[in-house]
């Protein structure tokens, strides 16, 4: 959390950092009490869960180029931020897990399965860290562009008619903070805060001057 603030306090400036650093305290939190929830349901329980996820996450990339496509023709690629450079890291970190859960996994299968432990059991861990490798590594190779129906970011779509309000940040003139109806996508914030290069600025506030009402 303190690496994440340093990062967003010097990209984004010390309010949106604020926000950003109260939210990731809030999923903290809210991972705990999944866990504790997993560990209540038993072993099938959290092998339900396991494969849900898996599930959801070939979804959301499986259907990402029809999402947008749907957002229109793209009006600016702004790029990657260094956000999306964590979100690799994670990615990256995910990965290690996966491979060593996958180890384990084809380590325990060729020795043979206990007679209490079915297969099912055994692969359900790897498919879970590789689903959130996946996720994280997909998100942090995305770019924020400006399209004719909306804005593409994280993989996700927000369209015009779903934004508040947008305001250029005084404590650093190239943070633009979005604000919006509802989060985006599960366990987002109303808002984003995003470094604008300098040389996209002008024709980002021309897009959104057009297309928010502001």
């Amino acid at each position: 959390m303190a690496i994440g603030y340093a990062i967003s306090y010097r990209t984004i400036g010390h309010q949106a950092a604020q926000r950003r650093l109260t939210r990731t305290a809030l999923l903290i939190l809210l991972a705990f009490f999944v866990g504790f929830g997993l560990n209540s349901l038993g072993k099938y329980g959290s092998i339900s869960i396991y494969f849900l996820f898996a599930a959801f996450v070939a979804l959301w990339l499986l259907s990402w180029n029809w999402r947008k496509r749907k957002a229109g023709a793209l009006l600016l690629d702004v790029g990657r931020f260094s956000r999306s450079k964590l979100m690799l890291w994670a990615g990256v970190l995910e990965a290690l897990f996966a491979v060593f859960y996958t180890w384990s996994a084809i380590s325990r299968i060729s020795t043979g399965l206990e007679s209490d432990t079915n297969l099912v059991e055994v692969i359900a861990q790897p498919v879970f860290f590789w689903s959130l490798a996946i996720s994280f590594l997909s998100m942090g190779l995305s770019r924020l562009e400006f399209r004719e129906n909306g804005i593409c970011y994280m993989l996700s779509v927000v369209k015009w008619e779903k934004l508040t309000s947008y305001s250029w940040s005084q404590e650093k003139p190239n943070i633009l903070t979005i604000e919006f109806k509802q989060p985006p996508y599960l366990l987002s914030t109303g808002f984003w805060s995003l470094p604008i290069p300098s040389a996209h600025r002008d024709a980002v506030r021309q897009i959104l001057a057009e297309h928010v009402n502001n």
